[in-house]
């Protein structure tokens, strides 16, 4: 039976592959050569380079907001509480991943949804064994539905931007009609079949967003204060929306096992100053600093973008407002890829193979890019959007899997009580926050929906 499992494993390889693709959401590093049929071995600082860049964009943006919500001191605490359960939980899943491997004597380092469901085939109880065929699926609707929401917030980022842009110049269009104009552009990023097009786009992306980045923080700290900053929260029901937004901002779990397989050394990733640790604290002092400031220069003021609350009179803001929009197209084209590759290789499967294989691709990306418009079009509030793909699916991913599957492998090899108490707490946390989160969420986006056709 071993042996069964063991050929099983290797035949999925190619399947493998293309879902590590989807779960790694930047997808750059996969596109350099092999040899010999094995992808090349990368270093620290490669590896730590994509880490950090899977795990900024958007959300850092919006972290001014989640400070109006909860207030500087609640929203601080919070924000740490649930950076320390993610650090905890990616080091879960490279434990469980390599214990998996080791348990399989496989080559291959299993992807987040192998290593979920080995985990739960591996527990002795038959409440885990019983939900293990599906629950590789579950975990990649999840990445799927993670991957496609992060592109309709960039289509959403980037219209608002462009539109700001556009008031600088006395041209007031509403948002429905400047994503109407954005549909060209990013409908050629979701064209973009092969990586070695796609590739020089993540070079680009991180030069755009960090000068973009680096100019906000100087404005934030330039001038005078707000007088209307808040140390704690105002309302109950803001509450689950700032946690949304906090999950939306630490999307990138889905990176860690890729990562970790590709690493040329196991211990640079997760020893006390490895890839893991030190990438989650960069990450953190980005995220913090531009949050705190942004909310301590505007105030109750402070918009869901933070590029939204620049001065329209100012030389540069013209430039960043740019550069943001350059940076998020760019990563578009990261984001839609995976996601593309694997609709059309489950549509191929089952209705293929096709004649015409390139016209079904690019029939298929434009209707996928179709889908994301049109979510980002129903839902025309960039902070209510990232709080509930946070509140769903990023809580999925970075806090339930990890911690169930870790307590589905703790009944195989028995752990310390402390760490079963840990995936207990994270397992709370999360169910309390995504059930507050799409309940709150929800509302507010009907409410805004609401109001916006009795203004129209």
């Amino acid at each position: 039976m071993e042996t069964e499992k063991l050929n099983e494993k290797e035949n999925k390889t190619n399947g493998d592959s293309q879902l590590t693709m989807v779960e790694m959401g930047e997808v750059n590093h996969c596109s350099r050569p092999s040899t010999s049929g094995e992808n090349k071995r990368s270093g620290y600082l490669v590896t730590l380079m994509h880490f950090i860049k899977g795990n900024i964009g958007c959300g850092m943006l919006a972290m001014g907001e989640a400070f109006k919500f909860g207030g500087l001191y609640l929203t601080l605490c919070i924000l740490l509480y649930v950076w320390l359960i993610s650090v905890y939980n990616m080091h879960v899943l490279t434990t469980l991943s390599k214990k998996v491997q080791n348990r399989l004597q496989t080559k291959r380092a299993p992807s987040f949804g192998d290593t979920v469901e080995n985990a739960f085939k591996m527990s002795d109880k038959w409440i885990f064994q019983s939900i293990s065929n599906n629950i590789r699926k579950v975990v990649f609707c999840n990445i799927l539905i993670t991957q496609l929401g992060l592109c309709s917030v960039y289509i959403l980022f980037i219209s608002t931007s462009l539109q700001k842009l556009l008031l600088q110049y006395s041209y007031e269009i509403n948002i429905q009609t400047v994503l109407l104009f954005t549909m060209p552009l990013i409908m050629v990023c979701a064209s973009l079949r092969k990586l070695r097009f796609i590739a020089p786009l993540s070079t680009l992306a991180n030069f755009a967003l960090i000068t973009g980045v680096i100019t906000i923080m100087y404005y934030s700290c330039s001038g005078s204060s707000a007088e209307n900053v808040r140390y704690s929260y105002a309302k109950w029901s803001e509450l689950p929306t700032m946690f949304g937004i906090i999950m939306f901002s630490f999307e990138g779990i889905g990176l860690v096992l890729p990562l970790f397989a590709e690493i040329d050394d196991d211990k640079k990733f997760t020893s006390c100053f490895g890839v893991l640790n030190f990438g989650m604290v960069a990450v953190m002092m980005l995220n913090v600093p531009l949050g705190m400031t942004g909310y301590a220069k505007w105030g109750e003021d402070v918009k869901s973008s933070l590029t939204l609350n620049l001065p329209h009179d100012h030389e540069l803001t013209q430039f960043v407002i740019i550069m943001m929009i350059l940076g998020i197209a760019c990563s578009y084209a990261l984001q839609f890829y995976p996601a593309a590759v694997i609709v059309y290789s489950d549509l191929e499967k089952i209705y293929g193979p096709f004649n015409h294989p390139a016209i079904w691709d690019y029939s298929i990306r434009i209707c996928i890019c179709l889908v994301t418009y049109l979510a980002a079009s129903t839902v025309p509030h960039l902070d209510l959007f990232m709080s509930l793909v946070g509140s769903v699916t990023c809580v999925a991913l970075t806090m339930i899997f990890p911690a169930l599957s870790n307590l589905a492998f703790r009944t195989k090899d028995k752990g310390s009580f402390f760490s079963s108490f840990l995936d207990m707490v994270t397992i709370l946390t999360a169910v309390i926050g995504s059930v507050t989160g799409i309940y709150a969420n929800t509302t507010a986006i009907y409410e805004a929906f609401s109001q916006n056709h009795s203004n129209g």
